[in-house]
């Protein structure tokens, strides 16, 4: 249920950050009236410290774009954009439904448990955990509230008198308290077993045929041959198969395809869904989409990086490449403050979700 008109206008150059206080839903950006320039302009949303970009917008290509985000009361949120567009966000708050609980609790309070319809072995087991009180079932049997044809049922519920009580302290005592059995006997009957056990295990060890010492060499000098010829064409496979699963691509772009998917290849002008780990060549992780809903774009229309364009053209479903991305094929020279300095060489693991 949404409650109220939720909005933001985004400034290029500042950030707006708050604590939620109440929960809403992010719906739509569109970029403002009047534009700076072509260039694109990406929405950058920075939840609990870590930062994701939420859509990227162009002059004439692409102006708004449809979002379906749930931010919740108390979380530390930022926006901010990237780019010389002014950006216009749009959302409802979201209203709490509070009749819920009420309802559950008068539906609760109104169902009741009837113990008619309950087995010997059920009263049982709910006596033993104290959720029915024994003295109150049989005051109900004797009003006539309580309907059991069982005999036993009533025995197993019964309360224990004092002359009941008495009787079973007398047949406790009345019992004989077990023989110990002496110290000594016990150790030695355990040390009658080891040296039974180990006897048969030395007559075990004799009746197996004793191999010459020559024909035990040969066999070790045979496996060591098989063992080691092996090795080397594994190694030799490992080293072709590498070479084969790096391709460079346009802009020096460099893929290594860890993971080949299945299905045909995907072309230009496919919208795609991602996941991805984006890192610095540090290896500083500073953007990331692992799980839930892909991140999803049309690929070759410039809506992501040149390097990505470029990088995911071939890839079949369920595919995984790491993309080695110069700047000239990223953010160049400017960067993307704060998370990506100027002139960064970037480093994606990715993995195609699905595409259509």
């Amino acid at each position: 249920m949404f409650r109220g008109f939720w909005g933001l206008k985004i400034v290029p150059g500042k950030t707006y950050s708050q604590t939620v206080d109440a929960s809403f839903r992010l719906s739509n950006a569109a970029l403002g009236a009047t534009v700076e320039d072509d260039s694109r302009t990406s929405v950058v949303l920075t939840v609990d410290d870590k930062s994701f970009v939420l859509c990227s917008l162009t002059p004439g290509s692409i102006e708004q774009q449809t979002l379906d985000i749930g931010l919740t009361e108390g979380e530390e949120i930022t926006f901010e954009t990237q780019g010389n567009n002014e950006v216009h966000l749009t959302g409802n708050f979201i209203a709490e439904d509070m009749d819920s609980d009420s309802d559950y609790d008068s539906e609760e309070d109104g169902d009741e448990m009837d113990l008619s319809d309950l087995s010997p072995e059920e009263l049982k087991e709910l006596i033993d955990e104290g959720l029915i009180d024994p003295e109150t079932l049989l005051e109900d049997m004797e009003d006539g509230n309580y309907d059991s044809d069982d005999a036993e049922a009533d025995m197993r519920i019964r309360e224990i008198t004092d002359e009941d009580e008495q009787e079973l302290v007398e047949e406790l005592e009345s019992e004989e308290e077990p023989v110990p059995v002496p110290e000594t006997e016990v150790k030695i009957k355990k040390q009658a077993k080891k040296a039974e056990l180990k006897r048969k295990a030395e007559e075990e060890e004799a009746a197996k045929p004793k191999k010459s010492k020559a024909k035990k060499d040969e066999v070790k000098k045979v496996k060591e041959e098989v063992k080691e010829e092996p090795k080397k064409t594994k190694e030799e496979a490992k080293k072709e198969a590498k070479k084969a699963k790096t391709i460079e691509l346009q802009g020096g772009v460099v893929a290594e395809v860890k993971k080949e998917g299945t299905g045909a290849g995907v072309k230009k002008g496919a919208r795609v869904g991602m996941y991805y780990i984006g890192k610095l060549a540090s290896g500083k992780v500073f953007d990331q989409n692992t799980k839930g809903k892909p991140f999803w774009f049309r690929l070759g229309a410039s809506e992501v990086i040149k390097g990505w364009d470029v990088g995911i053209v071939g890839m079949k479903k369920g595919g995984e490449r790491r993309l080695t991305i110069p700047a000239a094929m990223a953010y160049g020279k400017r960067g993307a403050p704060p998370d990506i300095p100027p002139n960064a060489t970037l480093v994606f693991d990715i993995r195609l979700v699905d595409y259509k």
